[in-house]
């Protein structure tokens, strides 16, 4: 028999963001996250997206032992934006059993009904720069720690419960090219940066690097404001962000471009591999994470794509060459090999015409869900 418990405790929630570090131990291509940032994103207290949602997270436990685990959200602001009454599933693992996969959905149905929603969707994150896709394809692939790694079964599961494809992402693996294969890039570039009057700017201190990277999380608001499930960031989602993932940016692959009233209108940001480093450790970074995560960050030459976006009004004017040709020469300052791309939604034409400018291959595509109910 399947026993359900609400996650309320700190016991609990280290329990829960616990239990894929468990479910795939012997899976090589299973990635963690940093632990306290897993940790910190089920906590009202670190998490301000708690502000405008609603969360439950569940345990299921079968005779003492944990077999799975979910979580659900109403995010109202993207409810209002999208006029939905949706609620999200999300941190969606189990073992290979319809009974703890029912269960566990059921649960969040259930609360979906007693709140009026009309529809789950996931699995999805409070934001959209929260974890968000399952994997349906690219199992054998090794994961990175910013995105969701599950076993093949998930997808039959969810299907036997009714959830049918919301929308698909795909993620691209490319090799970095050298100076000569950006050669043509560049010069396009060059010329793209004259005629707007645009110029990337060089990043040279801890200050510049934290004033860029709050010019990129404000920018994110219009830039992804168009996407699949987005709601707007607030200032302090915006910081909690920024201080999360700012010890671990490259200034070398971040391509900062501006007008010249010193207005950002496009960005790219990318950060070393660091997956690797993180699975040693469980995603923990004490007592001895820390080190192996510098150690990561120090010498890598596998990089992962982490953001791009730009203003509505540059995306048809070949602005995005700029960005580009940016991101593939800050690559090649920081010797990357191997750069895998985070995912994108597979009808977003315009980011996914990057692609086509380097040899780049889809090698991982997940998916939303969608419920009626």
């Amino acid at each position: 028999m399947i026993e359900l418990q609400e996650v309320k405790t700190g016991r609990q929630r280290k329990e829960f963001v616990s239990f894929t570090n468990n479910l795939y131990r012997d899976n090589p291509n299973y990635m963690p996250g940093v632990f306290s940032d897993s940790l910190a994103a089920i906590t009202p207290e670190k998490n301000k997206a708690f502000n405008f949602c609603e969360a439950r997270f569940w345990l299921a436990k079968r005779d003492g032992k944990t077999v799975g685990r979910i979580g659900a959200i109403i995010n109202h602001k993207a409810n209002d934006k999208w006029d939905k009454k949706q609620m999200r599933f999300w941190n969606v693992d189990f073992i290979d059993d319809a009974a703890v996969s029912a269960a566990l959905l059921g649960a969040v149905e259930e609360w979906a009904r007693e709140k009026g929603c009309n529809e789950i969707v996931g699995p999805m994150g409070f934001t959209d720069l929260d974890l968000e896709g399952m994997l349906v394809d690219g199992f054998d692939e090794r994961g990175i720690f910013v995105t969701y790694y599950n076993h093949p079964y998930y997808q039959t599961h969810l299907a036997n419960l009714g959830y049918e494809k919301d929308v698909d992402w795909v993620e691209h693996m490319l090799n970095c090219p050298t100076e000569e294969d950006c050669a043509k890039l560049i010069r396009i570039s060059d010329a793209m940066l004259k005629r707007y009057n645009l110029h990337i700017k060089e990043i040279k201190s801890s200050k510049e690097l934290n004033a860029v990277a709050a010019d990129v999380m404000k920018m994110i608001n219009t830039a992804y404001k168009d996407l699949y499930g987005t709601s707007e960031l607030d200032e302090d989602q915006q910081a909690a962000y920024v201080k999360s993932f700012l010890p671990v940016i490259d200034k070398r692959t971040i391509v900062a471009l501006y007008d010249e009233n010193e207005k950002m209108v496009g960005f790219t940001v990318a950060i070393a591999d660091i997956s690797k480093a993180l699975k040693k450790s469980d995603g923990k970074l004490f007592p001895i994470g820390w080190a192996r995560l510098l150690k990561a960050l120090k010498k890598n030459d596998e990089f992962i794509g982490l953001l791009i976006g730009m203003l509505p009004e540059y995306r048809n004017k070949g602005v995005v060459t700029i960005l580009m040709a940016g991101l593939l020469y800050g690559f090649i300052k920081a010797g990357a090999k191997t750069i895998r791309m985070c995912p994108m939604l597979e009808d977003n034409i315009k980011v996914l015409g990057l692609m086509k400018v380097v040899e780049s291959r889809i090698y991982k595509r997940r998916r939303s869900f969608v419920k009626h109910l």
